[in-house]
């Protein structure tokens, strides 16, 4: 799975710097298993459609659900946005 393009996301309420990262294939549970690896792992499993959140303090948090093609990713106000690069670079590693 690799993560293809972001777009920000205006007027969000989540914050001032959030965008949508589009990947090129459906969220799987091996997606999930590899991005937990990444920082503290929230997985809401067990209803309709399953939610899992990644959070690494003070740099980013990453959210979304089973089945979808885009996760949210939330910067803190005023982060760089190499940020999104090295999130891009850890999805898209076959590793």
């Amino acid at each position: 799975m690799k993560l293809m393009y972001f777009e920000i996301v205006e007027n969000c309420l989540e914050g001032l710097n959030v965008y949508d990262g589009y990947l090129d294939e459906n969220i799987n549970e091996d997606f999930v298993e590899k991005i937990s690896r990444m920082g503290k792992f929230i997985f809401m499993k067990d209803i309709p459609k399953p939610y899992f959140r990644v959070i690494v303090r003070s740099k980013f948090t990453i959210k979304g659900s089973i089945g979808n093609d885009t996760i949210r990713i939330i910067l803190p106000d005023g982060a760089s946005l190499d940020i999104l690069n090295e999130i891009k670079n850890y999805i898209n590693n076959e590793n």
